[in-house]
């Protein structure tokens, strides 16, 4: 919840860094960037340390991280450093606290795993909504420098909680370490689904970075207050709860929580995401950019609450770590890049509808990819369900010859 809530609140220090730091919109959207890159590239190691050292030590580790970065993020003065400390240091201290965390509830869920996971993803939207307004604040009255200081001592809270983890979560995946290094990622490799999936996630970079740009492009193109701006990021994170929770909502139900409805929403949040960022640049009156905004943020907390279920419904539960934290590597080869190009187009353009008419582009992409997703799902329970059908006729068949066979015996 805490580490949705500070992601989320990037936008914030975004501008910050740009008013107080004197940094160019280029460099301030590469150190957004290489946080964002840092929490999905390094998905990979966060998994692989789960599995051989457990998840409460790979957890704890991370909230260390976490607390290391903010904290030396308010006394550093120049663009590199803050690369590291922001952007390396927190970034990575959040991949280790998310990706483990998330890895362990299949194994510790069967009848609910969907479910499960599904309510992991919904948590973080109540930080959305709560973080950025309180971020803004702390901005407000004490700049951006106190403010990390106070979320690095909210980040310490996290210690309690993760306290609290199962201490069989190492024995729970450790005997899968050898499966996963030798089977799972053959598994992976010559799965077509999975493959489309990973590029959907590449082009999906308009769900974590739009809310950086539309408050930057409000507060400096459309002039609005930084105040109604954070109203904007924080109708985003309400809306995104709302997504989360309707998603939780159909997972509650095991009638409605079917891997086909799983697939329906996943891709119809792809082709409103298309929509809404398409028509944010257009809007200039205040009820309409939250209108658009809202939108935005319920599909943006449907998608994100829907990529782990369905990586899920590709993967089974024992390859689901391995699977999610590659998948998060390709999102963060796609998060470092774009920021800087957004930057870049921002500087040239004098604007950030490029920004806005990429995301479109990215989403619709997403969405076809999904759609391919779902035939190729869906072509393989018709085939096993007509395997099971063709089994069962020949098992007949069998029953029948063997009490035909009896009575012409006798016959004879």
């Amino acid at each position: 919840m805490i580490c949705d809530g500070i992601r989320s609140s990037s936008a914030i220090f975004y501008s910050q860094f740009i008013d107080n730091l004197n940094l160019t919109p280029r460099q301030s959207a590469s150190v957004v960037a290489l946080f964002y890159s840092m929490f999905f590239l390094s998905g990979p190691l966060a998994g692989l340390s789960a599995s051989r050292f457990g998840t409460k030590t790979t957890v704890l580790t991370g909230t260390a991280l976490m607390f290391a970065g903010l904290l030396t993020s308010a006394f550093v003065h120049s663009y590199w450093a803050l690369l590291i400390t922001f952007g390396f240091l927190h970034g990575l201290g959040q991949c280790m606290v998310i990706i483990p965390s998330l890895g362990a509830l299949p194994l510790w869920f069967s009848k609910y795993r969907q479910l499960a996971t599904a309510s992991f993803m919904a948590t973080g939207g109540v930080g959305i909504f709560l973080i950025a307004p309180l971020v803004q604040l702390l901005v407000d009255r004490y700049t951006w420098r106190g403010s990390v200081i106070v979320l690095a001592g909210i980040i310490l809270h996290g210690v309690v909680a993760v306290a609290t983890f199962l201490s069989r979560s190492r024995n729970a995946t450790h005997h899968t370490v050898d499966l996963e290094l030798s089977v799972v990622l053959g598994d992976l490799v010559v799965n077509p689904c999975y493959w489309l999936k990973i590029f959907s996630t590449f082009f999906t970079f308009g769900v974590s970075l739009l809310p950086i740009f539309v408050m930057r492009h409000l507060t400096e193109y459309r002039g609005y207050t930084a105040a109604e701006a954070a109203t904007l990021l924080s109708l985003i994170g309400m809306t995104s709860f709302a997504g989360r929770v309707s998603f939780v909502v159909l997972n509650f139900n095991l009638k409605t929580a079917t891997k086909n409805n799983r697939f329906v929403v996943f891709n119809l949040s792809a082709l409103l995401s298309t929509v809404a960022s398409g028509l944010l640049p257009l809007m200039w009156s205040y009820p309409a950019v939250a209108a658009i905004c809202g939108v935005l943020g319920f599909v943006k907390g449907v998608r994100i609450a829907s990529m782990a279920g369905v990586t899920l419904d590709i993967a089974s539960p024992t390859r689901f770590q391995t699977a999610f934290s590659i998948e998060h590597f390709f999102g963060g080869v796609s998060a470092l890049a774009v920021p800087p190009i957004v930057g870049l187009l921002a500087e040239t353009y004098k604007s950030y509808h490029p920004a806005f008419y990429m995301a479109s582009v990215g989403f619709f992409i997403a969405f076809v990819l999904g759609l391919f997703i779902q035939y190729i799902e869906y072509s393989k329970k018709t085939a096993a369900q007509h395997l099971a059908k063709s089994s069962l006729r020949q098992t007949a068949v069998k029953k029948t010859s063997k009490l035909r066979t009896p009575i012409l015996l006798r016959t004879a």
